[in-house]
């Protein structure tokens, strides 16, 4: 009888590529990242999810026949590989978890993304990574980083955790639900950014607004209750609306088939 165990190495393709293997490290560099935090935040389970789904549709974009599905899970794997990026910006914003922390593992997550790029790129009916250096114009990691609203979002978040360590509130459960929000606001800028389709991007950057949205009523509710000024966090959210409305437009513009 054939022991699996044995053979279990060989079973798939996939198992084969450099970037699942590498998001496979990321994953267990992460279960390790997330025990070592005290605090946990919505960011932490968006975290570990969005690192799970990383390997798994590699896994499924190496195991298709069909050019376009390939090119939707990867898709869908860089997106959650960008998605992961910010949470661990948010973490960083929050000041639960060290800079230094999150930028080593930014630059496995670099790693992925770029193999995930070539991949793109050279798609064919087989798979084949090839490794490119990958920085952006102002020489970030990722591309959403260079965002203006993606940066406005990062110092929204942080004005909301200066806001509950500060804030003695009876109504917690309204703190708690904008830590969801306006989380879902950075992370859905982030994973939008690394959708291979520009119809598909266009509908994530449409959740951060409707996010968007919804922290800003969550902070009217909020007002009711407490006398801190909350001014800083209605300009960021105004700015924020503004811009994502702007970016939305444009990629369903620009995704339109020429007549």
């Amino acid at each position: 009888m054939l022991d699996y165990r044995e053979s279990a190495t060989h079973v798939f393709g996939h198992e084969k590529l450099i970037v699942y293997k590498k998001g496979l490290q990321f994953v267990i560099s992460i279960f390790a990242l997330n025990e070592g935090i005290s605090r946990k935040v919505i960011a932490c389970g968006h975290l570990s999810r969005a690192a799970d789904s990383i390997p798994i549709n590699i896994a499924h974009a190496s195991n298709t026949t069909s050019p376009g599905e390939r090119i939707s899970y990867l898709g869908h794997a860089n997106g959650s590989a960008l998605e992961c990026a910010a949470c661990l910006d948010v973490l960083a914003a929050k000041s639960i978890l060290p800079v230094e922390n999150a930028s080593s593992s930014k630059h496995l997550l670099a790693d992925i993304v770029s193999m995930l790029i070539s991949m793109q790129k050279h798609n064919s009916t087989r798979i084949s990574e090839a490794h490119a250096e990958y920085r952006t114009k102002n020489g970030n990691l990722f591309s959403h980083e260079d965002l203006l609203v993606y940066q406005t979002g990062l110092q929204l978040v942080a004005w909301l955790e200066t806001l509950m360590k500060a804030t003695v509130a009876s109504r917690t459960d309204l703190l708690a639900s904008l830590d969801k929000t306006t989380t879902s606001i950075v992370l859905n800028i982030a994973e939008g950014n690394g959708r291979f389709s520009g119809l598909d991007h266009a509908r994530f950057l449409d959740i951060a607004y409707k996010a968007t949205v919804r922290s800003a009523s969550l902070l009217d509710l909020l007002e009711t209750y407490c006398q801190y000024d909350l001014s800083a966090g209605y300009t960021f959210l105004r700015r924020i609306a503004a811009m994502l409305v702007s970016l939305s437009r444009h990629q369903k513009i620009s995704s339109k088939p020429p007549p």
